[in-house]
């Protein structure tokens, strides 16, 4: 694996920061903060506001970390697509898939740059980009190393976390539960994708080829 690889895997890897600052952002709320109503874009509210959605205010003290955390998240899904290719077989899934990642991270940065109160129709033109075109790229990327004898379970893993994904996101759009679970069929629609960058980060340089 030449360096370039090496860097596109330690990239995904740094992936991983995104869900230790959500915590450390969700601690600085003095207001109770729900994975299972409140969005994940509330912790990157740049103004504090009456939400309707969970009824109650939506203040985060450290949004600009959310922001910066969402932004580099995003360029290092990008960026790192691009390099890890080496990593992945030589077959058509593999090749979209890893181009769908690159939109994917550059869709997410478009959404930590622009905050949900602040630069609205930019933030839901990430968010609503970046979501399915995720799923569709870990199905890709999963049904490419599914087909190796070395990466078979791997692969599964990956192709079956994004059809969980997509039934989120469908029970999402279709307001399943209402404001009550929003903030979780959100998350299980977007965190396996970034959890899959991570994985496949850490995983695939074990071994120099598929």
């Amino acid at each position: 694996m030449d360096g370039r690889t090496r860097l596109g895997a330690v990239l995904w890897v740094l992936v991983a920061q995104y869900f230790v600052l959500l915590f450390v952002v969700e601690a600085r709320w003095e207001v109770p903060y729900s994975w299972l109503r409140n969005a994940i874009s509330d912790l990157g509210a740049a103004t504090c506001f009456q939400s309707d959605q969970v009824d109650r205010w939506v203040c985060s003290p450290w949004h600009v970390v959310s922001g910066v955390s969402w932004t580099l998240a995003g360029l290092c899904l990008a960026a790192g697509a691009l390099l890890v290719r080496p990593l992945f077989p030589d077959v058509r899934t593999a090749r979209a898939g890893l181009l769908l990642l690159v939109v994917t991270g550059l869709a997410l940065a478009v959404v930590g740059l622009n905050p949900e109160d602040t630069s609205r129709a930019l933030h839901i033109a990430g968010a609503v980009v970046a979501i399915p075109v995720g799923e569709v790229a870990m199905l890709l990327t999963g049904l490419a190393l599914a087909r190796t004898a070395r990466w078979r379970l791997l692969g599964r893993i990956g192709a079956g976390g994004a059809i969980v994904a997509a039934v989120a996101l469908a029970l999402m759009a279709a307001q399943v539960g209402g404001p009550a679970l929003f903030g979780l069929w959100e998350r299980i629609a977007a965190f396996p994708v970034l959890l899959w960058a991570v994985v496949c980060g850490v995983a695939l340089p074990a071994r120099p080829t598929v």
